[in-house]
């Protein structure tokens, strides 16, 4: 509910595009510093801690910003917002890994919750919807308290450890090429959906069909191998980036977003399942993969920045390109399994 809103925030406030950016920037730069820090931390604690405290901070964050009253406010409460939610994710993969064993179900919630947030944005009152999105994550906070039994873990590692990102580099690249590609994209599709006559409500439409179809095929692909998993997700999303091209209306966009929901469940899923099943260190190697969506949003829009001056077809096109790299990356790079 908050990131969708915040740009049109900044705007109410005067922001440029440039400010905007910044604003961006802050919250995904403090998410990506926190996901990697306590990603780690939650391999040396109890991650039922890590969780209730991340959604606790994260809920007093996210209320804060109905008292943001200039920009300088606003983008120190998106840098403390990313920070506070960077606390929890990490540890809550970890958690639910280790106690089931699966993934799928578990990814198809949050992007139901994608979905759900987006569409209610649109519905809330303007001044209602941080105070709201603060008390959604305060039940949540609420629901982790009670609802979590502790699990405490205790790596025999030193806190300052490579061997993690050894191990998994080269995925990390794959999804970081792909991701980039994909940010760029999503930097300009408001636009791009409405220059191919999209109404509002069609624009906020076709943004929802991605993630609620993500919950049905996270349910459906729990079964194969991670590595399959992947290399599909990879090689899908080139495809699915190259077909925006080709797109003549915005009805168009209804199956290719249908499939980019299929794209991303494939990888999603099959980079958490690889990264769940070889490395000890889950958390950390969840915190890092957390991590890649900072980096990859704030690489996205500078690429957007490139390549839009070319036009929608190639910003697409470049980053379809882009997923290939790291489908050649992930299919070719040297794999060093845990030892």
């Amino acid at each position: 509910m908050g990131v969708v809103y915040v740009p049109l925030l900044a705007r109410d406030m005067g922001a440029t595009r440039s400010q905007v950016a910044l604003i961006v920037a802050a919250y995904q730069g403090a998410a990506l510093l926190a996901n990697i820090v306590f990603g780690r931390w939650a391999d040396f604690g109890d991650r039922k801690k890590f969780v209730v405290a991340g959604l606790a901070l994260t809920a007093l964050a996210v209320g804060a910003h109905s008292v943001a009253g200039s920009l300088g406010s606003l983008v120190a409460v998106r840098a403390a917002t990313g920070f506070c939610w960077g606390i929890f994710p990490a540890a809550l993969v970890a958690y639910y890994y280790d106690r089931t064993g699966k993934l799928g179900r578990f990814s198809g919630f949050g992007s139901l919750g994608w979905g759900i947030g987006s569409v209610v944005a649109g519905i809330v009152a303007a001044s209602w919807l941080f105070p709201v999105a603060g008390a959604v994550v305060a039940v949540a906070m609420v629901v982790a308290l009670v609802g979590l039994s502790p699990q405490r873990v205790r790596l025999d590692q030193k806190f300052l450890d490579t061997r993690v990102l050894r191990r998994n580099w080269h995925l990390y690249l794959s999804f970081y090429l792909r991701h980039t590609g994909a940010f760029s994209i999503w930097a300009i599709f408001p636009l791009f959906i409405s220059d191919l006559g999209a109404s509002r409500f069609w624009v906020g439409a076709i943004f929802a069909l991605n993630p609620l179809s993500q919950v049905v095929f996270m349910n459906l692909l729990e079964r194969f191998r991670s590595r399959t998993l992947v290399r599909v997700g990879l090689v899908l999303s080139a495809v699915v980036f190259a077909g925006y091209a080709l797109v003549p209306n915005h009805w168009w966009l209804i199956p290719v977003q249908v499939a980019l929901a299929l794209s991303w469940a494939y990888l999603y899923l099959g980079a958490m399942k690889r990264l769940m099943e070889r490395n000890p260190e889950r958390s950390t190697a969840a915190g890092m993969f957390q991590s890649l969506f900072g980096l990859s949003a704030v690489s996205g829009a500078l690429l957007a920045g490139l390549t839009g001056r070319f036009g929608y077809p190639a910003v697409v096109l470049v980053a379809a390109g882009l997923a290939l790299c790291g489908t050649v990356v992930f299919m070719f790079a040297p794999d060093e399994r845990a030892g």
